[in-house]
């Protein structure tokens, strides 16, 4: 009789063992990762575009309470212009203070009260202005070196792994006419395309590609025509 209890306490015991092992293995399973994605996948000199950042998890990470938040950004100062006021954090009534260093990269956001996320939740928004000058081409932009944690310390989080989000940058397009560059097409324009073509004026390659408003390759007596005729409302277009 004694040998039963003695085998069946055995056996509880190991079972406990076991759940508790079960247990502990899901906890350390329990991951948590962010998924940066942009708004366009290709944009143009001068677009502003929106990364934002979401929370993913396991089925086991469940949600957390978060009181602080902070990161970096990872971006090309040379292609893109990023301020504070681009630091969109989410649920912003909660938001207490928020802080971007554009030298580094790195931002820190705190809540007066924690927060909740989960699987998807978004955690904030970047606004990224693209230079008027920015170099044509493929280009990644992501948040990397996350850290949250709840306002008593726990549920720390940081998270390094990160795959970023990819964007190509186009030229803009010339605006035909508008030579100095201003958003209009009027006298100013017409007057630096003669002074251009009389030698009195120098144009860069920009300009005197918007000049041609004939496509002919140069900045003749026909574009200064064409310019007058189009301010006067002659014609519609080039």
């Amino acid at each position: 009789m004694n040998k039963i209890k003695k085998t069946a306490a055995l056996a509880a015991v190991f079972l406990y063992s076991l759940s508790t092992l079960c247990a502990n293995v899901s906890a350390a399973e329990s991951k948590w990762e962010i998924e940066n994605t942009l708004d366009l996948s290709e944009c143009t000199q001068g677009d502003t575009l929106l990364l934002t950042i979401a929370a993913k998890a396991d089925s086991a990470s469940g949600s957390q309470e978060i009181g602080s938040i902070s990161g970096v950004l990872e971006y090309d100062t040379s292609l893109f212009a990023v301020e504070q006021k681009d630091i969109l954090p989410a649920e912003q009534d909660a938001v207490e203070a928020c802080s971007f260093q554009a030298s580094d990269g790195t931002f820190a956001v705190s809540y007066k009260e924690d927060v909740k996320i989960k699987d998807g939740s978004q955690l904030l928004q970047i606004r990224l202005h693209t230079a008027q000058d920015a170099t044509a081409g493929k280009t990644t932009v992501c948040v990397t070196s996350l850290k949250w944690s709840g306002s008593d310390e726990k549920n720390n989080q940081e998270i390094e792994h990160h795959v970023p989000a990819r964007i190509t940058i186009h030229a803009a397009q010339e605006a035909a006419g508008d030579v100095n560059g201003d958003g209009k097409i009027d006298l100013a324009d017409a007057r630096m395309a003669m002074q251009y073509y009389n030698g009195t004026q120098d144009l860069d390659e920009k300009q005197q590609k918007s000049a041609d408003v004939n496509g002919d390759g140069k900045v003749s007596l026909t574009d200064v025509k064409l310019l007058m005729q189009y301010y006067n409302g002659e014609i519609d277009g080039f």
